[in-house]
């Protein structure tokens, strides 16, 4: 079995990163609701379905973080690729990947898991109108069946990252059965420790523990995936003993002590950035894209908006990483520089008009929006808002019929490395290049990095780019954030994952 094992580096990004906040004594009745042995298991998520189980949008990361689908490979951790519906792989020539599947496992609906129904399910995905950032004809080229048990990943180019993508919630297997209607039904259609028997849209999804799971039985006997945006109730619910485990808590929630509930607090690879659209003016001009993040505050906005739980973000990556440019900095505020920076660009600040998009799934990002706004007025630029749920933003945006967004990215949610970040967002052709930036010279770095298989060789391209997005203010990387998960004391065995890919497993177990 060939692994691509970041080990070592991702190793030392979770372990700089995570810390577990202990909270005591303040809510009477926190806790008060404990899962019994083989009870169920509330969890308060922020997203639900908003595709239709569609597995090339961000509605594969929930049946992910639920519980029940499965990829081929396991993105553990600790950021290493482990086995999963796959047991091996193996590099047969420079552009394919044979995955050789575990024997005996069975969806939730009785069909055994052969290379047929692996095939069927990734070529849905691979061929949907709109693919996926990790997994589409850019990056995967066909998905075949060798024999019943082996599946070939064929890439355009030569790529190192094939395990790692196969990894991605995106690149989830489901039952045939799943796919004969406008929605994928995800009923009974996954091989994970728990299986979904029912979908209320928006609101809630029921799972019970997969008696036949191959890993072997769950701890809880049932899981409520309930959907709740406002992360205030989320905190709430937690305290008052309604659900379990609450995610994705802003610094803003839960930062007094509360009984029985452990917060788990890490730095994330995600940084919250101000997206500039690269290919229209005023924002084809680098120094007018320089003047706006000298215009910017990332101290102020880390210490005001995120309440001293975020830090300036020094570009796309966090400085601990092995990919990082060495010395990176924050970009200080100076408005001299940026009043000269769009003198020299022949642009008076006045003259700027621009319409800043917010979404409103990141509860923190209208309030980052009214600072950003406020701060590039003192520079005499005006600036309007528009806040909007981000599936009705996103066709604009992807269309390029925008000037800015602010977007809230982990860079290694999708695969753990930066080379499909940097390839879906900043190449001429990205699958999600929303600052609609084209260079040709960072496309041949990107596309070097990803065919070398020595990590050194790689990190430090992957390094000179992140340098070029910066010091060209392609984006404004802003701040780099802390992911905070309240979790009752009733439960065992929690751990928060590095890239969000799973929230509910086999070894989360009612406290004794």
């Amino acid at each position: 079995m060939q692994t691509i094992d970041l080990g070592r580096a991702l190793r030392r990004l979770a372990m700089a990163g995570t810390g577990i906040l202990a909270l005591a004594a303040v809510a009477e009745r926190a806790g008060a609701q404990s899962a019994a042995p083989g009870g169920t298991l509330v969890v308060a998520d922020l997203f639900g379905s908003r595709a239709g189980w569609a597995l090339e949008t961000d509605d594969a990361f929930v049946l992910s973080s639920a519980g029940c689908m499965e990829m081929l490979t396991r993105i553990d951790f600790d950021g290493t690729v482990k086995p999963g519906l796959a047991t091996s792989w193996v590099q047969t020539a420079p552009n394919a990947w044979d995955f050789t599947l575990r024997e005996g496992v069975k969806f939730a609906d009785g069909r055994p898991l052969d290379a047929q129904a692996v095939v069927g399910s990734l070529n849905r995905t691979l061929r949907a109108a709109a693919p996926a950032r990790s997994f589409s004809p850019r990056v995967v080229s066909e998905v075949a069946a060798i024999d019943a048990r082996t599946v070939r990943v064929t890439t355009p180019a030569p790529s190192v990252l094939v395990p790692l993508r196969m990894g991605s919630p995106n690149t989830g297997i489901l039952s045939p059965a799943a796919f004969q209607g406008e929605r994928n039904n995800p009923v009974r259609a996954c091989t994970g420790p728990f299986t979904v028997v029912e979908d209320v849209p928006r609101q809630v999804l029921r799972l019970e523990r997969n008696p036949d799971y191959w890993g072997g039985p769950a701890q809880y006997a049932r899981v409520e995936f309930r959907i709740v945006p406002d992360a205030q109730v989320r905190a709430t619910m937690v305290q008052t003993g309604e659900a379990q485990i609450a995610t994705i808590l802003p610094g803003t929630v839960l930062r007094q002590p509360v009984r029985n509930v452990t917060v788990h607090a890490a730095d994330v690879t995600r940084v919250t950035s101000l997206y500039l659209n690269n290919s229209k003016p005023p924002f084809n001009d680098v120094r007018v894209r320089q003047a706006i993040q000298a215009a910017l505050d990332s101290s102020a906005i880390a210490a005001s908006v995120y309440e001293g739980l975020a830090r300036p973000a020094v570009g796309p990556f966090l400085p601990n990483a092995p990919w990082a440019p060495a010395g990176a900095a924050p970009v200080g505020r100076d408005l001299a520089k940026a009043r000269a920076l769009l003198a020299a660009a022949g642009v008076r600040p006045e003259s700027l008009r621009i319409e800043l998009l917010a979404y409103t799934e990141r509860a923190e990002l209208p309030d980052l929006a009214s600072v950003v706004q406020a701060q590039l007025g003192e520079l005499g630029i005006t600036v309007t808002i528009r806040v909007a749920a981000f599936a009705s933003l996103e066709p604009g945006v992807m269309a390029g019929n925008h000037q800015a967004m602010l977007l809230s990215r982990n860079h290694l949610t999708d695969v753990p490395d930066p080379g499909a970040f940097l390839t879906a967002d900043y190449t001429c052709r990205g699958a999600f290049n929303i600052s609609h930036f084209c260079d040709a010279a960072t496309d041949a770095k990107i596309a070097e990095a990803v065919t070398t298989a020595e990590a050194e060789r790689r990190f430090a391209l992957y390094a000179e780019v992140a340098a070029k997005l910066h010091q060209d203010a392609v984006t404004v990387f802003l701040v780099r954030e802390q992911q905070r998960d309240a979790v009752s004391n009733s439960v065992r065995g929690y751990r928060s994952h590095l890239f969000n890919h799973y929230i509910v497993t086999r070894d989360l177990a009612p406290a004794r």
